[in-house]
């Protein structure tokens, strides 16, 4: 797992200024609320004292308040409130908990879960233009949760072969050999686009196959992926005049659990009423992904390209590791074996920028990280 890096944490309307919303990133805990402002605030979830969760406690002024002694916590993460010791208490400086950045893009409230200062973050990617042209394209939101490993889950995304033989609906067995094209690297990630030979049209149910040429004879496929939010765009183009992106996200909830935030916006069959028949078919899709990348041995990605024997048609795949690595290779890599041996017994956060600005007394350890260049 990756720090400093952007995930979303929660759609935009799950964070409130009435109510703290909790989740899990990076194997951490984390709540979200609203300032007096309306801006979404993301931090730790522990709080410093005696290891209550926030998350259960509520928000007052501004500040989230502690569920078990009702100490406050202000966006910026420090302590502004002790009940116990009354109004005119000095409060330490170490009474403090990790603040992370937000930005709100597609309806999503992204976090920061690094300690970059702004100026060396990287920007959201900006690979669904069309959330902001509604009346041509009509998106429909999906969210899912699977006991499979952030990589593995977003290489099965950006795997061009498995169509065939996982997804009956789209892919088509009649031709399952994939067409190798250049990659495209791009600065986070890369791109490609292909054609492949067409379903049949029976593959198809409902509105959507009524309205398929049959005469069509292949389907135009851009993919395009970045390992920034861990997110890719992936547009079919099933004839002229007609096509569907998908724009989805992975957040590692741990090294073995992952959530998906997606968004599907379509050009054709723009009534609202045709919603709950387009859901189903992204659904039945993540589930089939599911199956598949569930059963993957090992759980966790290899240790080694010779573990695995890939192939030219696994070019986005290996693209996308090898970002992986490039993360991984500036000291950004979760020791997740270490941090799984240390959690039992000591709270750990990811490192904020607030730690970097000031590194000295701290209440919470940061999550270790592997030696830039080690193996896994």
């Amino acid at each position: 797992m990756l720090i400093n890096n952007w995930y979303v944490a929660a759609l935009s309307s799950e964070v409130t200024a009435d109510k703290p919303f909790g989740t899990r990133m990076l194997g951490c805990d984390f709540v979200l609320y609203r300032d007096s402002a309306g801006n979404a605030v993301c931090l730790a979830n522990t709080c410093c004292h005696r290891g209550g969760a926030l998350c259960n406690g509520s928000v007052a002024s501004g500040n989230v308040a502690c569920p078990y002694h009702g100490w406050e916590f202000a966006a910026d993460g420090r302590c502004v409130k002790i009940p116990a010791m009354g109004e005119e208490a000095v409060i330490p400086k170490r009474v403090r908990i990790d603040s992370y950045p937000t930005q709100e893009k597609y309806g999503w409230v992204w976090a920061f879960l690094g300690d970059l200062p702004e100026e060396e973050r990287p920007p959201i990617p900006n690979l669904l233009p069309e959330f902001d042209d509604p009346e041509h394209w009509r998106l429909i939101p999906y969210r899912a949760e699977a006991q499979v490993n952030w990589q593995r889950f977003e290489e099965n995304s950006l795997d061009t072969a498995h169509i065939n033989f996982v997804h009956p609906t789209f892919g088509t067995r009649r031709a399952p050999r994939v067409t190798v094209v250049p990659i495209t690297p791009t600065t986070y990630g890369g791109k490609v686009q292909r054609t492949r030979p067409a379903p049949k049209v029976e593959q198809k149910t409902g509105e959507m196959a009524r309205m398929l040429n049959p005469e069509r004879g292949f389907t135009s496929v851009s993919l395009e992926f970045s390992v920034v939010g861990i997110c890719h765009r992936i547009q079919p183009v099933f004839q002229e005049g007609m096509s569907i992106i998908t724009f989805s996200v992975k957040v590692p909830i741990d090294p073995f659990h992952t959530r998906t935030f997606g968004l599907q916006a379509r050009n054709f069959l723009l009534d609202p009423a045709q919603d709950e028949e387009r859901l189903a078919g992204i659904m039945k899709a993540v589930g089939e992904d599911t199956a598949v990348v569930e059963a993957l041995r090992p759980s966790l990605p290899p240790q080694s390209a010779t573990e695995e024997f890939l192939t030219e048609t696994d070019g986005m795949e290996f693209q996308f590791r090898s970002k992986v690595r490039e993360w991984a290779q500036k000291g950004w890599e979760i020791d997740v074996e270490q941090m799984l041996a240390e959690q039992s017994r000591r709270v750990m956060v990811i490192p904020s920028p607030a730690r970097r600005a000031d590194p000295a007394n701290w209440v919470h350890k940061t999550v270790p990280l592997r030696v830039a260049g080690k193996e896994a």
